[in-house]
């Protein structure tokens, strides 16, 4: 294999905890494909990616970390409230928040990902910005989201009619 061929494997992610811990903990970064419907619609499954660093002493809200639940379960979450030394995290498309879970258990957070073929940093603008309207709407999600697709559908119908022109 040569040094530009890269190796692709399945396996669940608490079968890497491990490999985590220690390529994060030595400094290192961890790519991986996200699966499911938690984050949508920031992470798809088909060929979406998201790198991991090691997490920071306080992580700041807004933030994208993978964590490990009581029952070893590992979650890739978007932090919403912070509760002193336990983290409150729920996923994008998610209504409920997940159960509190201690600093010591998020495994790593997002530094980059790629999703749908574009490449975004986690400090760009709109990670932030996205990020920031997560955490502002995570209490009121259901209501925020019937206003965000109104507001949505009638962004894309004007911009139809302009185009239309």
């Amino acid at each position: 294999m040569t040094s530009d061929e890269t190796r692709v494997h399945t396996v669940a992610l608490i079968d890497c905890r491990d490999v985590f811990d220690d390529v994060l903990g030595a400094g290192g970064e961890v790519t991986f494909s996200p699966k499911g419907a938690s984050m949508l619609p920031l992470f798809r499954t088909a060929g979406d990616t998201v790198t991991l660093v090691k997490p920071p002493e306080r992580i700041k809200l807004g933030t994208v970390a993978l964590y490990a639940m009581p029952d070893g379960r590992c979650v890739l979450h978007r932090l919403v409230r912070r509760r002193g030394k336990r983290l409150i995290f729920c996923g994008d498309n998610r209504l409920e928040w997940d159960e509190p879970v201690w600093t010591e258990n998020v495994i790593g957070v997002m530094a980059s990902c790629r999703s749908r073929g574009k490449s975004r940093s986690a400090g760009d603008l709109f990670c932030r910005a996205y990020g920031a309207w997560m955490v502002v709407t995570a209490g009121v999600k259901r209501p925020a989201l019937c206003v965000g697709r109104f507001i949505y559908g009638a962004w894309k119908r004007l911009f139809r009619q302009e185009r239309r022109k």
